[in-house]
């Protein structure tokens, strides 16, 4: 924390700016192994909110769980509800179907992925040393390249369930809390889903894909198989 009792060693270190150059950083340590306690994380969480920070940063994804037994999404409505900015990582179970986490509404989800190009910038320190890094800064002469459209989030009427990706005919498929089932083709420009399934008693709480089928499993104890492609 670069305030209070450490604010004297941070004006004696090497002088570095970015694109906040009046920003006081507080760092929280909540984890202290591969095993953690959530209740180590809402300590940081509510440490942060009574320091009176403008944002919150969280770099923790555990598996994805409904908003009320969410301990980070609990945390994080409490610092919305403060005027706290929060931001979270998509998740950190690694390169796996289905493994997006803090999706709450309230926070800026972040999510990251390798490229096989980098916008390169230098970056001088106050001691003259310069080091090299990326920005997000597009000099000129870059080749230009084909933007991609965007979909809005915000047009998600109700809460998403549960989200899974088929590897094999690029489907991804979403269940909601109004009972019923989603499916989109990630070959299409279109954001308008290729099924909706609605004929569903209760929620859904997990859905499995084959290379065809969706298998899905209700609130209410049944268990549907329907057609990728057809709806039934």
């Amino acid at each position: 924390m670069f305030l209070g009792l450490l604010d004297r060693l941070a004006r004696e270190c090497i002088l570095g700016v970015g694109m906040a150059p009046y920003a006081h950083l507080a760092v929280y340590k909540v984890c202290f192994g591969p095993d953690f306690l959530e209740s180590d994380i809402l300590i940081g969480l509510d440490a942060a909110i009574a320091d009176g920070v403008d944002m919150i940063s969280i770099s923790i994804g555990e598996e994805n769980m409904p908003f009320f037994q969410d301990n980070i999404a609990i945390a994080s409505f409490a610092a919305i509800q403060k005027g706290i900015f929060v931001s979270c990582a998509i998740g950190s179970s690694g390169s796996f179907n289905g493994t997006a986490t803090n999706i709450a509404p309230w926070v800026l989800t972040i999510g990251a992925s390798t490229t096989d190009r980098k916008i390169k910038a230098t970056k001088k320190l106050g001691n003259n040393k310069e080091f090299d890094g990326e920005s997000l800064f597009q000099p000129k002469g870059s080749p230009s390249s084909t933007l991609s459209p965007l979909v809005y989030a915000g047009s998600n009427e109700q809460l998403v369930n549960v989200v899974k990706f088929n590897e094999y005919s690029f489907v991804v498929v979403s269940t909601w809390y109004d009972r019923s089932l989603r499916a989109w083709d990630c070959r299409s420009h279109s954001t308008e889903p290729i099924q909706i399934i609605d004929t569903f008693l209760d929620n859904v709480m997990s859905i499995c894909l084959t290379k065809t089928k969706i298998i899905a499993g209700s609130v209410d104890g049944t268990v549907r198989t329907f057609d990728i492609w057809i709806g039934r």
